[in-house]
């Protein structure tokens, strides 16, 4: 789950939480950090299961949790319908993170360290806001939706070893990922794009889709390590994520809990992408290009967009990572993000847009971060992939090799302009690769429109993303967002600052030089003081 706290936005009035994303509305003091949830593995003093306990849990049922999960917790309440995955549904055996074997419900310090860390990549919060002995009492609460609990009182729980991790560890693991097929679902990178996966999507119109092993964040249960080969171990019940206790020794187990770690990044992300200047003034033309290793990274959380009708209550891509390089003459933007299938039809196909004012704010104003609004409008550089080879031209926007790319503005959803031919000054291209997209967008510094941005060097410019994913059918207003972050064109340093350099090396050398001809002229008479 991707968790993005905002600094100073009490004020705003507006935090969404779906999805697995948090997120508060405009601003900004900016994004200033980014908080991700840790699992819990502590667990205290566990309270009496009394009559009296269930009854005061169903208080803290129907007070926190049957909006989400229904009152006879069925997973059907009302705020049911705009969240993916669906709420728990505490009536089946629907138990994800667990220390007990596939199929079984989980222990009662399971449950506790749940309802005290949420789950990740999902709308289920973490409620350590409230005490302990209201934890206690509530999940003694949700254990009466399943007659299970009882007939399983005390579920048997998964023993655990311990492998240290070393080079031979994770190639061992790697082996044993290829071995046992997990490339199938999680494909060969572990970016979630396996065949089995992108055919459940694609062929299948099956919701499932395959965790992002490289988006350490996301992780359901946690990313320790231990978190890892406890879900390799157990399993997630009611999905295609099997338990692996019976088909690994627990050697082999820690052995792919170590490859599947070494996979796992952390989110780059920052307030400012850094735009990096090439003295060398040549900038690259494609997304592969090996230069791009110069320009420092900077992920983005997305959220899906649920500001005005059509919302995106289930956006599939929640994250972006942008780098950006410029000379004298152009700046080139690299948009990178992760997409499982790659599947692309006549309206709903994989996009990108970087949205910025058309004029650089001398304030904190700022134009609306969704699309500006009618006192402040924006500039939009959008790239759509191909529907599929030989699809008809679309007039209205320039179409390359590897996509089409359009500029627009607008003063809001309903008030979007395409510019006209003479004023499409931004080229790019698309290349897709291991279940990641990599998408370049280039343009000039500065041009003649008064309706596009011109950069200055120094200065912070304001800068939103979306991303449009086919395979989840996004489209329009269905697509993922960020709130607006910034983009800073660095200082060249002044050459003035080499010869001041070179001038302290000079006179450094001159001095040492100074002193060494002096003892040379007069040396030391030590001899005739010792005699």
């Amino acid at each position: 789950m991707i968790k993005a706290l905002k600094k100073g936005l009490i004020g705003c009035g507006l935090i969404v939480v779906f999805g697995g994303v948090s997120w508060v509305c405009e601003d900004v003091s900016a994004q200033a950090s980014h908080l991700f949830r840790t699992y819990k593995h502590e667990v205290p003093q566990k309270l009496p299961e009394t009559t009296e306990a269930v009854a005061e849990g169903k208080k803290v049922y129907e007070k926190r949790c049957w909006y989400c999960h229904g009152i006879e917790g069925k997973g059907d309440g009302p705020a049911s319908i705009t969240m993916f995955p669906k709420p728990r549904n505490f009536t089946r055996n629907e138990y994800k993170v667990r220390s007990t074997a596939f199929g079984s419900v989980p222990t009662d310090e399971d449950l506790f360290r749940i309802i005290t860390s949420g789950i990740e990549g999902t709308a289920m919060p973490f409620w350590s806001t409230i005490s302990e002995t209201e934890r206690w009492q509530v999940l003694y609460y949700l254990k009466t939706f399943n007659e299970q609990f009882k007939k399983d009182a005390a579920p048997k729980v998964v023993p655990v070893g311990n492998v240290a991790s070393s080079p031979e560890s994770v190639q061992r693991g790697e082996e044993l990922f290829q071995e046992t097929k997990c490339f199938e679902c999680h494909g060969d990178d572990g970016r979630g794009n396996g065949p089995l996966t992108v055919a459940l999507q694609t062929e299948w119109n099956m919701p499932y889709r395959a965790r992002d092993l490289t988006k350490g964040w996301n992780f359901k249960g946690g990313n320790a390590i231990e978190d890892i080969y406890r879900t390799i171990s157990t399993g997630f019940n009611e999905t295609p994520m099997g338990s692996y206790l019976e088909k690994l020794s627990d050697e082999d187990r820690w052995h792919v809990a170590h490859f599947v770690k070494s996979l796992a990044k952390d989110m780059a992300s920052d307030v400012v992408v850094k735009v990096k200047l090439l003295e060398d003034g040549r900038l690259p033309s494609e997304p592969l290009d090996e230069s791009w290793s110069k320009a420092a990274p900077v992920e983005i959380p997305l959220a899906g967009q649920i500001i005005a009708s059509p919302r995106h209550w289930t956006p599939s891509i929640d994250a972006i990572m942008i780098r950006a390089m410029y000379n004298e003459e152009e700046i080139v933007f690299l948009l990178e993000w992760d997409d499982s299938t790659n599947k692309q039809e006549e309206i709903f196909r994989d996009a990108v847009s970087i949205q910025f004012p058309t004029k650089i704010p001398e304030s904190l104003k700022k134009p609306y971060f969704a699309m500006g609004d009618s006192s402040g409008a924006v500039n939009l550089w959008s790239w759509k992939a191909h529907w599929q080879e030989g699809f008809g031209q679309i007039t209205e926007a320039p179409e390359t090799e590897a996509g089409m790319v359009c500029e627009m503005n607008a003063k809001g959803f309903k008030n979007v302009t395409m510019q006209p031919p003479e004023s499409q000054n931004v080229t790019g291209k698309g290349v897709y690769q291991n279940g990641r997209w990599k998408v370049l967008l280039k343009r000039t510094l500065k041009t003649e429109d008064a309706k596009d941005l011109q950069f200055e060097i120094g200065k912070l410019i304001p800068a939103a993303f979306a991303v449009w994913d086919g395979s989840n059918s996004d489209v329009a207003g269905q697509k993922s967002i960020s709130v607006w972050y910034y983009i800073m064109l660095e200082k060249p340093v002044p050459k003035t600052v080499f010869a001041y350099v070179l001038i302290a090396i000079v006179m450094g050398a001159s001095v040492e030089l100074w002193f060494i001809a002096r003892l040379r002229r007069f040396p030391p008479k030590l001899e005739e003081e010792q005699q």
